[in-house]
């Protein structure tokens, strides 16, 4: 009996079935084959990205062999409008903009710097000054990036930078020239005329790019721009930086004599005694003879009390 089950025990153990046959083995299986194709994929895909660089390393080469590569560059970078002016012209007192103007400014920022202090003005669209006289003004339509300067003083004058925060940074300069208008009424001071003829006075204008907005004509303290029963009142620029108003007066009498004032809007007032021959000239120069002969009477008596005081003492 025991040798009969003994048998039948080698007779199962021999039948049992392989061990690759079991549920443990096919999983195990399955993992390595799971894990060697992810494998394979993964290195083939480094295989295919590392053939894309090449590719496109090739492909860039080939480009900057011909220049088109720094054409390509230049066209997607920031860079300067064609239309910049280097050297602005404005006058005391009056509005200006510093232009400057970015072509593919994508995501960088445009700054402006005064440079005689190296002090930050605006960036973008935000001002970092406190003087309020300072704004930016950007025109997206035109990629203009401005800076303003309402009522600039002489000490604003000088150079400024127009700054681009790419890598690297490029700049544009623009340097501003305030101007003082400087009025002056041309010809001998003072002016003499004879009755019945004209006066015509000159006065220009100088360091003034823009005509004044007005020019008031005085004699004595009275405004006389609005007579115009005999004579006129002209306002033209002359040359860039200039301009000139005159006044007319014909057949001038002995009441038209007087001061007459030169009132610009964006310049000091100047003028001028206009005086007639009728006898005024002669009484005039009289009353200088008459002055200098005063003049040396005192002088002489001055002397005259010296030396006296002098001969004094010595014959004491």
């Amino acid at each position: 009996m025991l040798f009969k089950e003994n048998r039948i025990s080698l007779t199962t153990s021999a039948r049992r079935k392989p061990w690759f046959y079991s549920a443990q083995s096919i999983r195990t299986i399955a993992g390595i084959f799971l894990c060697l194709v992810v494998l394979n994929g993964f290195v083939e895909g480094d295989l295919s990205k590392d053939e894309l660089i090449q590719t496109e390393r090739k492909r860039l080469m080939s480009l900057s062999k011909n220049g088109d590569y720094w054409l390509f560059v230049q066209s997607t970078s920031p860079s300067f409008g064609q239309s910049r002016e280097k050297n602005i012209t404005t006058q005391l007192g009056q509005t200006v903009y510093l232009h400057c103007i970015v072509n593919n400014i994508g995501d960088k920022a445009v700054a402006w710097i005064r440079r005689h202090d190296l002090h930050l003005l605006t960036v973008g669209t935000v001002t970092y000054i406190s003087d309020n006289r300072f704004s930016p003004v950007h025109v997206e339509s035109t990629g203009d990036w401005s800076l303003q300067i309402k009522y600039p003083q002489l000490t604003d004058a000088g150079l400024y930078e127009c700054q681009v925060s790419s890598d690297p940074k490029i700049s544009f300069f623009v340097r501003l020239h305030v101007l003082e208008p400087i009025a002056e009424i041309l010809g001998a001071h003072p002016l003499y005329v004879k009755t019945g003829t004209s006066i015509n006075l000159t006065c220009v204008i100088s360091d003034s790019p823009e005509l004044p907005v007005f020019v008031f004509w005085y004699h004595n303290d009275r405004m006389i721009n609005y007579d115009t029963e005999r004579g006129m009142i002209s306002l033209h620029k002359w040359g860039d930086d200039a301009a000139i108003s005159t006044l007319y007066i014909r057949d001038a009498q002995p009441t038209d004599s007087g001061n007459y004032t030169c009132s610009p809007s964006n310049a000091e007032a100047t003028g001028i005694s206009v005086f007639f021959l009728n006898g005024e000239k002669q009484a005039a120069i009289q009353r200088d003879a008459n002055t200098s002969q005063a003049s040396s009477r005192s002088q002489w008596e001055v002397w005259k009390f010296i030396l006296l005081s002098v001969s004094w003492k010595l014959l004491r």
